[in-house]
C-alpha cells in the first residue's frame, strides 16, 4: 500500500483489519487454561477452559472445551458446548462447573445461565477416549417440549406464538430448566436421574398464557436417556 493511502479512511480500515488478524494470529483468542478445579479425581484428565478476552469479544472465537490427558498432553475429547464454559462469568453465562466420576469415567459438563443451563454435557471415557457423548440440556428440552405439545396442543401453540422471538435460550419461546440429581455435590454417577421443568410464563406476567409441564428421566450406563414420568402443571416441592 503506498504511503499516501494509509491516510485514507480505507487506508486507516485496511490497517486497523491487518493489526487485528495480527493481534488474533498472534495469540488473542487462542489461549486456555486446564485449572485444577477441572481435574478427574485420579488427575488423569482435566478440561482446557478459553480465556476471555473482553477487547475482542465482538471477532471470531471458534474455541471448545477439551478434555486432555494430562501425563500425556493429546485432547481425548471436545465437548459439544456452544458458546464454551470460559474462565470466567460473562453476564448470565456461567464459569463451568464439571463433576466427575469417582472412577474419573464419566463427566458432567455443566454451563449455568439467566434461567436455564446454557449447556449441559455428559460423557463417557473408556480406554482414553470418549465413548459416548450426550447433550443432555437439548436431549431432556426436546422430551418435555414435545410430551408438552401433544398433551396440550392448543395451549402449546398459543404459548408459542406469543413468546416468540425469545431467543436460542428458550426453545420454542418456552423456558425449560434441565437438572440432575447432586446438583449440590462434586461427584456424578449413572444411572443419573434428570429432571425437566417448562413454563410458558417464568416470570408469571398477568395476561401472558400460562402452560407448565415437567418430566423426570434417567441417562442409563449406555447414554440412553429414558423418560420415566411426564405430567402437565408445576412440579409440586417434594
Amino acid at each position: 500500500m503506498p504511503h499516501h493511502a494509509r491516510d485514507t479512511p480505507v487506508g486507516m480500515l485496511a490497517v486497523l483489519f491487518s493489526a487485528v488478524l495480527a493481534a488474533v494470529a498472534g495469540g488473542v483468542n487462542t489461549d486456555y487454561i486446564t485449572p485444577p478445579s477441572t481435574f478427574s479425581p485420579d488427575h488423569h484428565y482435566g478440561v482446557m477452559i478459553p480465556v476471555f478476552h473482553f477487547d475482542t469479544a465482538e471477532l471470531p472465537d471458534h474455541r471448545k472445551n477439551k478434555i486432555v490427558d494430562l501425563p500425556t498432553g493429546p485432547v481425548i475429547a471436545i465437548i459439544h458446548a456452544d458458546p464454551p464454559g470460559y474462565d470466567r462469568a460473562l453476564n448470565h453465562h456461567e464459569a463451568p462447573v464439571g463433576r466427575w466420576s469417582s472412577d474419573s469415567s464419566v463427566l458432567l459438563w455443566k454451563i449455568g445461565g439467566k434461567w436455564s443451563p446454557d449447556a449441559l454435557i455428559l460423557l463417557k471415557i473408556e480406554q482414553n477416549e470418549a465413548k459416548w457423548q450426550l447433550d443432555l440440556l437439548k436431549t431432556a428440552q426436546q422430551a418435555v417440549l414435545s410430551r408438552t405439545q401433544k398433551a396440550a396442543p392448543q395451549q402449546y401453540e398459543i404459548a408459542r406464538k406469543a413468546n416468540a422471538g425469545s431467543g436460542s435460550a428458550f426453545p420454542d419461546g418456552f423456558t425449560v430448566d434441565v437438572t440432575t440429581d447432586g446438583e449440590n455435590t462434586n461427584t456424578v454417577s449413572l444411572p443419573l436421574r434428570v429432571h425437566a421443568d417448562l413454563t410458558a410464563n417464568p416470570k408469571q406476567i398477568e395476561g401472558d398464557p400460562n402452560l407448565d409441564s415437567y418430566l423426570n428421566g434417567i441417562v442409563n450406563e449406555d447414554g440412553k436417556f429414558v423418560v420415566q414420568e411426564f405430567q402437565l402443571g408445576v412440579r409440586k416441592p417434594e
